[in-house]
């Protein structure tokens, strides 16, 4: 049965309060990003919490001025790139091993330099005992699942893999549970989430277009692959109540389990 970890940026709170009402919900994993991992220093402190950290995402991430994630694809990379870096290295203080990133916002303009920039990432992710996932999504550079698993396996660095996100599946038309097929051994992370099928809105499961026959094939694909990583559930925090959002959503993944552990799936 597949562990689930609790998005901590979608509870609108520091992190250790939002830590502790993950925990009383009944999770024991966490992901975190720069924007809501402050208050903690390293594994050990969240371990005082009930928590584990199971991935890290590395932006977004303050940057100097004049520099962003855009930055990536242009000359402007080799003083981007620590920024990540640094994030990465916190990541793996916190307990993770695995991290991911978005990519730069419509077309990569320089695509060596982002190329350089996502090798030297995967090369210090590697170096770290992590794994560094991509993540589609639409509207963005590589918006889709198999644009990603393209460039990552162009690149066939060991440490570099995709994040498949439920949600951006259901925006691009792609079919989840071909999605996470395709990508075999570079599924490094995986999000779920429910949308209108048009905008990115990280809603609770099966409150937008997802339907149950879809989401159970996806839940199956992830069984037959072999995927040892756990779930975010990643819910948006402007939600009237996102806690709910991301209870409700572990639940039905939690009873689908048991049903297929009990041969009713």
């Amino acid at each position: 049965m597949h562990r689930l970890s609790a998005c901590l940026w979608s509870l609108r709170q520091p992190f250790r309060g939002a830590a502790t009402r993950a925990r009383l919900a009944g999770f024991d994993c966490v992901d975190v990003r720069p924007d809501c991992w402050s208050g903690i220093a390293d594994q050990a402190d969240a371990s005082k919490l009930g928590v584990a950290v199971s991935c890290v995402g590395i932006t977004p991430v303050q940057m100097a001025q004049g520099l962003s994630l855009e930055s990536l694809a242009t000359t402007d990379a080799p003083y981007a790139v620590p920024y990540l870096t640094a994030a990465l290295e916190q990541g793996r203080r916190l307990g993770a091993t695995r991290a991911y990133m978005v990519t730069p916002s419509g077309r990569v303009g320089d695509a060596a330099a982002y190329r350089d920039s996502i090798r030297a990432l995967a090369d210090r992710a590697g170096a770290l005992g992590m794994k560094l996932c991509i993540e589609p999504t639409p509207g963005r550079a590589l918006a889709t699942s198999a644009e990603v698993l393209a460039f990552v396996r162009g690149l066939a660095q060991p440490a570099l893999h995709v994040l498949i996100d439920l949600g951006h599946n259901l925006i691009t038309g792609e079919d989840p549970a071909e999605a996470v097929k395709a990508a075999d051994d570079r599924l490094g992370y995986v999000h779920i989430d429910d949308n209108d099928g048009k905008s990115d809105l990280h809603w609770g499961l099966f409150d937008g277009v997802l339907r149950p026959a879809v989401m159970d094939r996806f839940l199956a694909a992830l069984d037959f692959s072999g995927y040892d990583g756990t779930i975010g559930i990643e819910i948006r925090n402007s939600l009237p109540s996102p806690m709910t959002a991301v209870v409700a959503s572990r639940d039905h993944v939690v009873e689908w389990g048991r049903r297929r552990t009990s041969g009713t799936s």
